[in-house]
């Protein structure tokens, strides 16, 4: 070995040697920096997806906690639930499902709130082109309907519940039915394509798409609201980070982000919001 090239290795091993020992180490992570976070994984109605979405990234931004959330119908999410066991936190479009998960052991009743309230509306194409303007017209000769897949979604279960309600039996409409859907966004979505005529939707949805339709208002006794609940479920590896997202979804600031979203947002009830 050439006595120089000995000398370097050397010198480089005592350069190295005295970088240890002056404490050298990794540049510590700058401001802004994403360190190493727990995850979370939320399971949430895809109808809510948009505010949602905001929620997660404005919790994100306080917490090194990350949020992955996963959409789908109310009902195809509970069935998930139940067969995987795993996750940490459930938002439906609607308390019934919520309900359910704690009957069923997956989720923990005292973490339970409600996050915001969903009036069902009428969604027409713009210019209401068929005249829409009661639930009993969705029977209508000639008009193409959209419902929810009551297996699937929320606003599936509840558009039955308000034909009832309305004194309407489904076979009046039946044959006006030409589009069963998976989501409620797939409805507003079917009205924007011009597949369907009218469907039912929840108000936020609708002001979603507002550019592509109308909404057509449901008589308050003729209608039945309902509420987006959030809980923290019994299989949790982190149930304390869990119960953070669900204070922090009805704080002020989530409040706020829901209202801008178009969620009405009520305050006054004990664990509601």
């Amino acid at each position: 070995m050439r006595p120089h090239a000995h000398n370097t290795r050397v010198l480089a091993s005592l350069g190295a040697a005295c970088l240890l020992l002056a404490g050298c180490r990794e540049p510590a992570p700058q401001p802004g920096e994403k360190a190493q976070r727990v995850s979370l994984t939320l399971y949430c109605g895809a109808g809510i997806r948009p505010a949602a979405d905001a929620l997660i990234e404005a919790f994100e931004a306080k917490h090194r906690v990350g949020i992955h959330a996963t959409y789908a119908g109310s009902g195809r999410l509970l069935g998930q639930i139940t067969a995987v066991q795993k996750g940490d936190l459930y938002m439906p479009g609607a308390e019934l499902y919520v309900d359910r998960a704690v009957e069923e052991g997956l989720a923990v009743a005292d973490t339970k709130r409600v996050v915001a309230c969903l009036i069902p509306v009428i969604f027409v194409g713009k210019g209401n082109p068929k005249a829409i303007q009661t639930v009993a017209d969705l029977g209508k000769q000639g008009v193409r309907v959209g419902l929810g897949d009551e297996r699937a979604c929320a606003i599936g279960r509840r558009s039955l519940k308000i034909l009832e309600k309305n004194g309407i039996a489904y076979s009046a409409i039946e044959r006006n039915v030409v589009y069963k859907s998976g989501t409620v966004n797939e409805l507003a979505l079917a009205v924007q394509m011009g597949n369907v005529d009218a469907v039912i939707v929840w108000d936020a949805n609708a002001r979603q798409f507002a550019e592509h339709g109308e909404s057509i208002r449901i008589a308050p006794d003729r209608n039945i609201p309902s509420s987006i609940p959030i809980v923290v479920l019994k299989a949790s590896e982190h149930p304390a980070e869990a119960r953070t997202f669900v204070a922090f979804v009805t704080s002020a600031e989530g409040k706020a982000i829901l209202r801008g979203h178009g969620y009405t947002v009520r305050s006054g009830l004990p664990g509601r919001s």
